[in-house]
C-alpha cells in the first residue's frame, strides 16, 4: 500500500473530526439552544445511516458477499457494545468515589468521544481503497455528527471548571487520534482478502450503527422529541441525493 494513500486517509480522519475542535469552540463561544445541538445531532445520523445503507455496506458485500458482511456488522456492534458498558461502569465507579470534578473526568469524555470515532475514521480509511476517494456522504456524516459532540462535551466542562486550553488540547488529541485510526484501514488493511475486507467494513458500519441507536439519537429525541424522525429522515434524503449527485 503506498504512503501517500495512507497519508491521504489519515487526512480525510482529521478533517472529519476537525469539526470536533469547531463544536468546542462554539461550546465555549456561543450559546446555541439545546434542541438546535439535538437537532444537529439528528440530522448528523440520518447522513451517516443514508451513508452505510448505499455506500459502505453494498461495497462490503460486493468485495466479500454477504456473510462476511453479515459478520462483521455483527463483530463490531458486539465490540461497541462492550466498550461502550465497560465506559460507563468505569464513569459511574469514578463518580461514585469522587463525586464532581476529578481527574479521570475529562480522560472519560475523551475515551468516549474516540470509541465513537474509531469506526467513523476507520470507515473513511477503508473507503479509499476502491478508488482513492472517501465517500462524501460518509464524510459530511462525520462531520455533522461530530460538531454536536463537540459542542456540549464542551460545555459540560466548562461548567465543570475546565479551562479553554486544557479543552482543546483533549480534542486536539482526539482529532490527531482520529486521523491514525483512518490511516490504518489503508495501512493494515489493504492486503486482506476480499472476504476479510467485507468483514472489516461491515464491522465498522455495526459500531457505527450501534453508536447511533445508544448514544446520537437518544440525546436528540430528549430534545426535539416527535420532530426527532422528521430531522433525521431529512439528513438521510440529503445524504441519499448527494449519492446520485456524486
Amino acid at each position: 500500500m503506498s504512503e501517500s494513500l495512507i497519508l491521504q486517509a489519515g487526512f480525510w480522519g482529521w478533517l472529519a473530526a476537525s469539526s470536533l475542535l469547531l463544536g468546542a469552540w462554539l461550546g465555549f463561544g456561543a450559546r446555541l439552544s439545546e434542541r438546535l445541538v439535538a437537532a444537529s445531532m439528528a440530522f448528523g445520523s440520518g447522513v451517516l445511516i443514508a451513508a452505510l445503507c448505499f455506500e459502505q455496506l453494498p461495497e462490503a458485500e460486493r468485495l466479500g458477499g454477504i456473510w462476511p458482511t453479515l459478520g462483521g456488522l455483527l463483530a463490531g456492534g458486539v465490540v461497541f457494545v462492550l466498550a461502550d458498558e465497560g465506559l460507563d461502569r468505569l464513569q459511574a465507579r469514578h463518580r461514585a468515589r469522587r463525586p464532581g470534578r476529578g481527574s479521570l473526568a475529562g480522560l472519560l469524555i475523551a475515551a468516549g468521544a474516540f470509541l465513537d470515532g474509531i469506526p467513523e475514521s476507520l470507515a473513511l480509511g477503508l473507503g479509499l481503497l476502491d478508488d482513492g476517494w472517501p465517500s462524501l456522504a460518509l464524510l459530511v456524516a462525520v462531520l455533522l455528527a461530530n460538531l454536536p459532540e463537540g459542542l456540549a462535551s464542551a460545555a459540560s466542562l466548562r461548567a465543570e471548571g475546565y479551562g479553554r486550553r486544557q479543552v482543546f488540547a483533549l480534542w486536539g488529541v482526539i482529532v490527531g487520534l482520529s486521523g491514525l485510526a483512518a490511516m490504518l484501514g489503508p495501512a493494515l488493511l489493504a492486503d486482506l482478502s476480499p472476504g476479510w475486507l467485507a468483514f472489516a467494513l461491515g464491522l465498522s458500519a455495526g459500531a457505527v450503527l450501534c453508536m447511533l441507536v445508544d448514544t446520537l439519537i437518544p440525546e436528540a429525541f430528549k430534545a426535539t422529541h416527535a420532530l426527532t424522525g422528521l430531522i433525521t429522515l431529512a439528513g438521510f434524503m440529503l445524504a441519499f441525493a448527494l449519492e446520485h449527485l456524486s
